[in-house]
């Protein structure tokens, strides 16, 4: 079926009383993997794509797989981008088919947060795009300098507030004890923390640093308010692990590249699998009457993405009237 909004999978999942994973792709058999998972689980399902990976695959080519495995499913596939940087690249993703966008800005002091979230807020929501952003941060285990490096600073509750009320986001990416990467000691997340937050607050949850994440741990977030929770990690490191044994099995000059991604790629989908049962998303897809021929009337963004030359255009269009604006 065609791509989906991510703003839809989650209002459904708040209903239904479960989380839709968001799962991160960078090639072609991380798509397959993350969508035959969703078709064997009847899981709706959010491939994520983070920024990094557009930037080294090129604009456009991700998500061509993505609409590609999306038209052969008969559950729900949404893209989302992952830690966009600025404007420019969360544009640059609705143009190319991402129905949902997330703006990092969650190391820039709060009122600098909120300014550039509503500048990405206030023209995507002119599309019908959704955004989600980040308060508090998030530390990545795998990376040792930068700005992700440092410690992790959780969520207030009183700047959530206050942050869903000046940028008008549809989700939130909340800091409540998770890591990014796999975790340096024993994972404890702060469910008071999130009951508080969830209590205060009418925006979507959304949780990084799924994996690593103990299963009642994931299990409890939904429980408490979580309506998406992210995993990369976990996915990568399996797709690694099962491309060294089979090819170590076959032999270093075995040049049939196929025997060795198949496996890694099924790896990957049993992992999807079973985070689609923590989160109580197995067997939900088509429950509720979102799946065709209702799906197919709803509108669907950047099917027809302008050439690349076009979409640089537009975009650097937007900022210099955003430049203007602020002049």
């Amino acid at each position: 079926m065609p791509l989906v909004k991510a703003r839809t999978l989650y209002e459904r999942a708040r209903i239904g009383g479960y989380a839709v994973g968001g799962f991160d792709a960078e090639h072609l058999d991380m798509v397959k993997a993350i969508v035959e998972a969703a078709e064997e689980s009847r899981s709706p399902v959010i491939v994520m794509i983070w920024e990094a990976d557009i930037q080294t695959a090129g604009d456009g080519y991700l998500e061509a797989v993505v609409k590609q495995a999306a038209n052969e499913a008969s559950v729900p596939v949404a893209i989302h981008l992952d830690h966009g940087t600025n404007l420019k690249s969360c544009l640059n993703a609705v143009l190319h088919g991402h129905t949902g966008v997330m703006c990092d800005y969650s190391h820039f002091p709060f009122e600098e947060n909120v300014y550039k979230t509503k500048e990405v807020v206030d023209i995507c929501h002119l599309m019908d795009v959704m955004v989600e952003a980040e308060l508090g941060t998030v530390p990545r285990t795998f990376e040792k300098e930068g700005e992700y490096s440092g410690e992790k600073q959780y969520t207030n509750p009183d700047q959530a507030v206050d942050f869903i009320n000046k940028t008008g986001v549809d989700a939130l990416t909340i800091s409540i004890g998770e890591e990014s990467g796999l975790y340096t000691n024993g994972v404890q997340l702060d469910f008071e923390l999130l009951r508080e937050i969830r209590k205060r607050t009418n925006t979507y949850l959304i949780m990084h640093g799924g994996s690593g994440t103990p299963p009642e741990q994931i299990q409890q977030a939904v429980k408490d308010g979580i309506i998406g929770i992210r995993f990369a990690t976990e996915l990568r490191i399996a797709f690694f692990d099962k491309l060294e044994e089979v090819r170590k099995t076959l032999g270093h000059d075995f040049p049939d590249s196929r025997k060795m991604q198949v496996p890694a790629r099924d790896a990957v989908k049993r992992i999807v699998m079973e985070k689609m049962k923590q989160l109580g998303s197995w067997g939900q897809a088509c429950t509720d009457g979102l799946c065709p021929p209702i799906f197919k009337g709803l509108p669907t963004v950047g099917d027809n993405p302008q050439p690349n030359s076009d979409v640089e255009k537009i975009v650097d269009l937007v900022q210099q009237a955003l430049m203007k604006r602020k002049a």
